[in-house]
């Protein structure tokens, strides 16, 4: 399998995103990762920012023959998958509840565009209960995140913890 796109707001990007990543690094030579621009959610961290945390999270994955892009998007999902010819759409899948929403969307981007396939990947069990909520839930309450979130982004959060929250 050649191209696929990853979508996701990565507010932040989680150790859950890159147990999917490194999944899909297995049969797909060129990973797009897409952060989608959500007009109704206020984002923890900017977008711009979210972009260059994530591009230096993932080039410590380790993903011999496999290009690990980082893109932004601003359109529906099936466009920007299509606009970077990717014709196959990565979604993580941590239980039955994401399971029963991601079958909608599915179906959704089927109407928009048959041509578009999506493929589930679970997350391995001991990080199934991570979510970006959660890590924003505790960063805000002041917890560690640290065995939640990469290195570069935990530093990140506490060395700008007053500017954000």
């Amino acid at each position: 399998m050649s191209k696929c796109f990853f979508p996701g707001s990565f507010d932040p990007f989680t150790f859950g995103h890159k147990n999917i990543i490194e999944k899909a690094s297995k049969f797909s030579n060129h990973i797009i990762i897409g952060i989608g621009k959500h007009h109704e959610k206020n984002s923890l961290i900017d977008i711009n920012v979210r972009e260059s945390l994530l591009s230096e999270s993932v080039r410590a994955i380790e993903a011999p023959n496999t290009k690990i892009e980082v893109i932004t998007f601003d359109s529906l999902l099936v466009h920007a998958a299509k606009d970077h010819k990717c014709n196959l759409i990565i979604r993580g899948i941590r239980d039955t509840s994401d399971l029963n929403y991601e079958l909608r969307m599915y179906n959704t981007n089927r109407r928009v565009d048959p041509n578009i396939e999506t493929l589930f990947i679970p997350t391995d069990n001991d990080l199934n209960h991570i979510t970006s909520s959660l890590v924003r839930q505790i960063y805000k309450l002041g917890g560690s995140i640290d065995s939640l979130v990469p290195d570069n982004i935990n530093k990140y959060l506490i060395k700008n913890i007053n500017s954000i929250t």
